[in-house]
């Protein structure tokens, strides 16, 4: 993904995956490999903010609802822990019963991810982990998923409260990139949080390095009402809930 050699690669997956190259920064052919193609940006304006709670992430609604105490839906029928997603007893604590919404990224989407809100990062935890797919087929078949891959955790502070963002790994992804963190040199992967940094909503969180999926978790009193449902293909900004104290 990252030698040059890759680049040859890059039309085919342009016509393998059906890509969208409207909304394209620059020419294919400024592209220096294919991992700069999957990260790519897009050029300013193509995602209007709209207003609540947007979608992080180009995608599609694979999961949205309401926590059962503190089981989230991975597929209809399997459900997962909450506690094991986040690994701490205590901040699944704030979100029994909340709201959540799961985003699955395929390999043509956009891989960018931004401010669903106004945000100011409080915490980040890494959890090392495997890298199966996080495909259809994949959801439907590998029990517990979401908590065997690895993935980042991210806590927010935003003017309705505290809210997680959880970025999921998949098969090849050993990146996940966070503008806010910092490399732990000591321990590959291993992630910190960086300088207290301020989010608009819509900015540039981080990005994945191949398709995977995004979660995002609100507390029971944050209120959320969805406005689009299981399925739905969603685009970053889009407005995807609406939130009120």
């Amino acid at each position: 993904m990252r030698t040059r050699l890759s680049r040859r690669a890059i039309p085919w997956f342009v016509r393998h995956y059906n890509v969208d190259l409207d909304d394209l920064s620059c020419a294919l052919s400024e592209f220096a490999c294919l991992g700069d193609f999957f990260a790519r940006p897009l050029k300013t304006g193509t995602r209007p903010i709209e207003e609540g709670v947007i979608s992080p992430v180009d995608g599609c609604v694979s999961e949205i609802g309401r926590l059962s105490d503190k089981q989230l839906l991975q597929v209809k029928g399997r459900p997962y822990s909450l506690v094991d997603l986040l690994q701490d007893e205590e901040s699944a604590a704030d979100f029994v019963d909340g709201q959540y919404a799961t985003i699955y990224l395929s390999p043509k989407d956009y891989h960018r991810v931004h401010a669903p809100l106004d945000c100011v990062p409080e915490c980040l935890v890494h959890v090392p982990g495997t890298l199966f797919p996080v495909n259809a087929l994949s959801v439907a078949h590998i029990d517990q998923l979401f908590v065997k891959n690895e993935r980042t955790i991210t806590y927010f502070q935003s003017p309705i409260g505290r809210f997680a963002l959880v970025m999921v790994g998949a098969a090849g992804v050993r990146t996940i990139c966070l503008h806010y963190a910092e490399t732990d040199g000591h321990r590959r992967g291993s992630l910190r949080l960086g300088a207290p940094t301020c989010f608009q909503q819509g900015d540039e969180l981080g990005y994945f390095a191949l398709g995977s999926t995004v979660i995002v978790l609100f507390p029971a009193d944050a209120r959320v009402e969805w406005t689009v449902q299981f399925g739905d293909s969603v685009r970053m900004g889009q407005t995807i809930g609406l939130c009120q104290r």
